[in-house]
């Protein structure tokens, strides 16, 4: 009796990380950050000697860099933390580091933009690199029956706790002239919360989860181990089908799922003008959607397989994409926003758990789930610069014309992600069965 408590308390504490640290997508990467940026930087900046006409560029590239280390360190952490049993020790370190680097963002400004740049770095590598950990997790504490829906609880408790305190933000801007606060002073302050809200949930998780077993030996000598574990990993992809034939369908679906999320916001405010407390409500729309969308694809999975739930959340994004070509009053932005929320909250979960049940009897949980990250980093780095590639092409045409252009070539995306996914029907371990 006192196991399964023991492990109920560590699955709690393992959704409550969820809860914990995507405050920091919301509000650093989705809302609030990014306008702030915009609102120092409005004609560019000179940055290490580099001219950029576009602040937003700058944003970009610091963000792609951030996802080009972490896709450099996470499989050597890994692979180190799975054999020397420092999982639970890394993640608190990237958690700690991320949250901490979001309350740094507080003292940027146009006078400190290396405070912007390298905090908005580094909080990105924080959040990236526990998520590894995190996620390796998934497989050690939960019974494979039971991965969906802990997953899509994770998702939803996530997209709750976010709104939450992105909502709060939102009403200490409203009462600024109370607090003698100008400008964006409150919305500043917010990335201190973020990064209080982060670090101070996250302990609840390192409270109860399991540490591992720590290896005696030498750190060099635990390298080389570590090494040879992602060897092995690697190796044990190749002769897995279902995890091969998973990966490319992941990698090409998420391609898109992640660019649409990234560039919704831009896309409302450059085809239809939105404004800012319209975008608010669009985001909010999207997280609030995305609690059902991680439930009821939870239990569309349970009862119809794993890969009838992926089906079905990219066939939704196929349909947001025709509806995002042909849109052409505000009310179907909301509808859009309400579309990719649902799908959202869906296929994130479902990916997560999906991975995690095609996985082998293994202790190399977080070794395995850093090539997950890794393909989804490089899935965001390929669909920005697809998108961006595409808009830059067309950008001598009509207004709104090269944004539509960019979603229709992510629906060929999606159109393809459909295709492989029919190839992993035959695997018994994604049925409703299972």
């Amino acid at each position: 009796m006192e196991k399964q408590i023991t492990r109920k308390k560590q699955i709690t504490g393992w959704i409550i990380f969820d809860w914990a640290n995507s405050a920091y997508n919301l509000v650093i990467v989705s809302t609030v950050f990014p306008g702030i940026f915009k609102y120092f930087l409005p004609n560019g900046v000179n940055f290490l000697g580099i001219e950029f006409k576009s602040s937003d560029s700058l944003y970009t590239y610091a963000i792609c860099f951030s996802y080009l280390i972490i896709s450099i360190i996470t499989p050597i952490l890994s692979g180190i933390a799975d054999f020397g049993g420092y999982k639970k020790k890394y993640m608190q370190f990237f958690s700690t580091m991320g949250s901490m680097a979001c309350v740094s963002l507080y003292f940027f400004d146009k006078d400190n933009v290396w405070i912007g740049v390298f905090g908005a770095i580094i909080a990105s590598i924080g959040f990236s690199g526990s998520l590894v950990f995190y996620n390796g997790f998934l497989s050690e504490i939960v019974p494979k029956k039971f991965h969906d829906k802990v997953s899509a609880k994770g998702f939803s408790y996530g997209y709750l706790g976010s709104s939450l305190l992105l909502i709060l933000i939102i009403i200490l801007d409203a009462s600024k002239s109370f607090f003698g606060v100008e400008g964006p002073g409150i919305f500043r302050f917010g990335f201190i919360l973020v990064g209080l809200w982060w670090f101070g949930w996250a302990r609840w998780t390192f409270s109860v989860l399991p540490k591992g077993n720590k290896s005696l030996l030498p750190k060099a000598e635990l390298a080389k181990k570590g090494f040879s574990e992602l060897k092995k990993v690697w190796k044990q992809i190749k002769e897995l089908p279902s995890l091969k034939r998973f990966l490319s369908s992941f990698f090409i679906i998420d391609l898109g799922v992640q660019t649409i999320v990234i560039i919704a916001p831009l896309f409302a405010i450059k085809v239809f003008g939105m404004k800012a407390n319209e975008l608010t409500l669009i985001v909010l729309i999207m997280q609030f959607v995305g609690i059902g969308g991680a439930l009821i694809f939870s239990k569309i999975s349970s009862r119809y397989g794993n890969v009838f739930g992926l089906r079905a959340a990219t066939l939704i994004y196929l349909i947001l994409c025709i509806v995002a070509c042909v849109a052409n009053q505000k009310w179907m932005v909301y509808l859009i926003a309400g579309l990719i929320g649902f799908a959202m909250g869906g296929i994130q979960s479902l990916f997560r758990s999906t991975y995690s049940k095609l996985l082998p009897e293994t202790k190399d949980h977080a070794s395995f789930f850093s090539f997950f990250d890794i393909t989804e980093k490089v899935a965001i780095v390929i669909g920005l610069f697809t998108y961006s590639g595409v808009e830059l092409i067309a950008s001598e045409m009509e207004a709104g014309y090269s944004e539509r252009l960019g979603v229709a070539t992510l629906g060929v995306f999606f159109i393809c992600g459909l295709i492989l996914l029919k190839r992993l029907n035959k695997f018994k371990n994604l049925s409703p069965t299972f």
